[in-house]
C-alpha cells in the first residue's frame, strides 16, 4: 500500500513540474508581438504579473524535489513543510490582489487568481496527507490534491496563451467564473468551504437576476439594487452575490 501511495505522488509531481515549466513558456518573440497590442497601463499590470507567476513556478519546481521525500518524513515536518509552502503561495495571491487588473485584461486577472488558489487548495490537501494514518483515505487525498494542482496547471497554460494572444482574451467575464474565482480566493484553505461558497453564492445569484427583472430600470427597486451591487463589489469587479441580495432585501423591504 506505501508503495501505491509512493506512485500516486510521483503522479502528482508530474502535474508540478509541468507547472515550474509551462508559466514560463512565452518566448520572448512572442512577448514582444504581444507587447504591441497592449497599452501602457495593461503592460504595466502584465509587468507586476509576471514576477508573481514566475515565482510560483520557483516554488513549484522546489515543491517538485521535495515532495516525495517530504512523505517519509515525520508527520509534523511533513505538515509544516506544506504549510510553508501555502504560505508563500498566500502571498503571491495577496500580491495579485492588490493589484487592478485594467478592463480589457481582467479575465487574465481572474485566471492567475483561479491559478493560484487552486494550486494552493492542492498544497492544503496534498498536507492533510501527511498526517492521515489511513492508507486508503491518503490515496484519496493524493488523487484529490493531484486534482486541484492538475487545474492549477492548465489555468496557468491559459494565462499564458491569453498574455501571448490579446485577440483572444474574452471580453467580459460570466458569472460562474466570478463566483468560482471569488471563493477560490476567499476559502483557498478549505475546499470544502469553496464548494458550500459556490453553491451559495449561485443561488444568490439566480435570485438576484430575479430581483432585476422584477424592478425595471427607472424604478426605485433597481436603484436600490445597483447600490447594492456597488456596495459589494470589491475592486477587481468581483460581486458577493449573497451580500448583494440580503443588502437589497433589506433596502426594499422584503
Amino acid at each position: 500500500m506505501a508503495k501505491s501511495i509512493r506512485n500516486k505522488v510521483s503522479v502528482l509531481l508530474l502535474g508540478i513540474v509541468a507547472l515550474s515549466v509551462l508559466t514560463l513558456c512565452i518566448s520572448y518573440a512572442e512577448r514582444a508581438e504581444a507587447a504591441f497590442q497592449y497599452n501602457s497601463s495593461e503592460i504595466a499590470y502584465l509587468q507586476k504579473l509576471n514576477p508573481i507567476l514566475t515565482e510560483l513556478s520557483q516554488l513549484g519546481l522546489k515543491v517538485s524535489k521535495t515532495a516525495i521525500g517530504l512523505q517519509s518524513e515525520p508527520e509534523e515536518t511533513c505538515s509544516n513543510e506544506f504549510g510553508f509552502y501555502q504560505g508563500i503561495v498566500i502571498s503571491l495571491r495577496n500580491r495579485l490582489n492588490s493589484l487592478t487588473p485594467p478592463p480589457r485584461i481582467r479575465a487574465i486577472h481572474i485566471k492567475s487568481l483561479e491559478g493560484l488558489s487552486d494550486y494552493l487548495t492542492g498544497l492544503n490537501i496534498y498536507g492533510s496527507s501527511c498526517v492521515d494514518k489511513d492508507y486508503a483515505m491518503k490515496s484519496k487525498l493524493v488523487n484529490r490534491g493531484t486534482e486541484y494542482l492538475t487545474k492549477a496547471d492548465q489555468t496557468i497554460i491559459s494565462v499564458n496563451d491569453l498574455i501571448a494572444n490579446p485577440d483572444l482574451i474574452p471580453t467580459h467575464t460570466s458569472s460562474v467564473d466570478q463566483i468560482n474565482e471569488w471563493c477560490g480566493a476567499k476559502w483557498a484553505n478549505n475546499y470544502k468551504m469553496q464548494e458550500h461558497c459556490v453553491q451559495t453564492q449561485t443561488e444568490a445569484q439566480t435570485k438576484l437576476t430575479y430581483m432585476l427583472r422584477m424592478n425595471p430600470l427607472g424604478t426605485p427597486g433597481r436603484k436600490a439594487i445597483l447600490d447594492c451591487s456597488s456596495l459589494w463589489k470589491d475592486k477587481s469587479g468581483s460581486q458577493n452575490y449573497r451580500m448583494i441580495v440580503f443588502c437589497a432585501q433589506n433596502q426594499l423591504g422584503k
